[in-house]
């Protein structure tokens, strides 16, 4: 085992094996072992086994599964033992050395890594006459239930169930941290391979016209991220058209390097957006500031104090329609911060790194 993080807490471990027929009633156990076969592997040359780890009572076509997370404390070597019986003949596993990488023998880790600390490089200043009002700056050791609802459900572009559980969604450190993790979970009636988080404002804030601004960490790198998608946005409490993404970070080699900003009049789609490649570096860099100035006539975006775009009703014929013109405009925006797992970008591969974080330091608000 090679890779876990230091400080690394409830680390559960399942050792999978292929294979290539189904045996009823036949007993397997997975003991930790010691030494190693020797010879032709005689049963006097056994390695030593601990007591078994965990047991099953069929052989099925594909992969088995055995949890072995006592034995799995930390990074380094362990070796584990299969014993058979109730059936004479053998059971023939898949190999590391099989020429189907898909069937071969897999040990999958989930663990509960330590939040960052925010590293202490400055947060821009909004300009003159903004005044905060409205902010989470997450000190606490849990999420702020007066200021976001975390949600229990499900969306159909999300191959990941959304859950408020303390291992989706949780605040340490100084930090909000929405997690994506590996695991079969049950939602809408359907069974799903990843769970993850969703929070947002509705009925607790929501405002019209504002600055908007998020300091976060994406996960996301060049190899590890295919099918992560952490973003913060807006969406009107009346349910109608409009929607203002402040930031999306989708991961994958072909996105990883950008955040994208973003307006929509409906799901149509009718939209603007715009990619923004960092001058150096990328989102998941480390921890960057997102804003969006959403004003009478014009919404500008920024990342880490630079203005990166700007929509108008020159730019765009139904903006002032959409998002207003004048102080006549009322409908209110929530907040949501979510971190969708595949869908349209595609879906987690092989290389994908689970679970992952995406880390918020703070949210803030300012109106004018």
């Amino acid at each position: 085992m090679a890779g876990l993080p230091a400080g690394a807490s409830n680390i559960t471990a399942r050792l999978e094996l292929y294979s290539w027929t189904a045996f009823a009633s036949t007993t397997t156990a997975v003991h930790q072992a010691s030494g190693g076969a020797g010879g032709a592997g005689t049963w006097a040359s056994k390695p030593t086994l601990g007591a078994a780890l965990d047991t099953s009572t069929a052989v099925t076509a594909g992969y088995n599964a055995w949890n072995v997370s006592s034995a799995v404390k930390g990074n380094g070597a362990v070796t584990f033992a299969v014993r058979q019986s109730t059936r004479n003949t053998r059971v023939y596993w898949a190999s590391k050395e099989s020429t189907n990488t898909a069937a071969r023998p897999r040990l999958v880790i989930s663990y509960t890594a330590p939040s960052p600390t925010p590293t202490p490089t400055p947060t821009p200043s909004p300009g003159p006459g903004w005044r905060l009002v409205w902010s989470d700056e997450f000190d606490g050791t849990a999420l702020n239930t007066a200021k976001w609802r975390a949600r229990d459900s499900y969306v159909d572009y999300d191959r990941a169930c959304i859950t408020s559980r303390a291992k989706n969604v949780f605040v340490a450190n100084g930090s909000l941290t929405i997690r994506a993790q590996k695991e079969n979970y049950t939602c809408g009636g359907a069974t799903r391979p990843y769970t993850t988080g969703y929070v947002d404002t509705i009925g607790k804030a929501s405002f019209t016209y504002g600055r908007f601004e998020a300091r976060i960490k994406s996960p996301n790198g060049p190899a590890n991220s295919r099918g992560l998608w952490p973003a913060f946005w807006m969406r009107p409490d009346d349910g109608g058209n409009g929607e203002i993404d402040v930031t999306e970070l989708p991961g994958g080699a072909s996105y990883y390097k950008a955040a994208t900003a973003a307006i929509f009049r409906d799901y149509k789609p009718t939209k603007n957006d715009f990619r923004y490649t960092f001058p150096t570096g990328h989102p998941g860099d480390g921890f960057h500031t997102y804003t969006t100035e959403w004003e009478p006539g014009v919404i500008r975006w920024y990342v880490d104090g630079r203005e990166i775009w700007r929509r108008t009703g020159d730019t765009t014929s139904w903006l002032e329609e959409t998002f207003g013109a004048d102080d006549t405009y009322k409908r209110k925006f929530h907040l949501r911060l979510n971190f969708q797992v595949g869908g349209w970008l595609g879906d987690p591969d092989a290389a994908t790194v689970l679970p992952a974080d995406f880390v918020v330091d703070h949210v803030r608000v300012w109106q004018r």
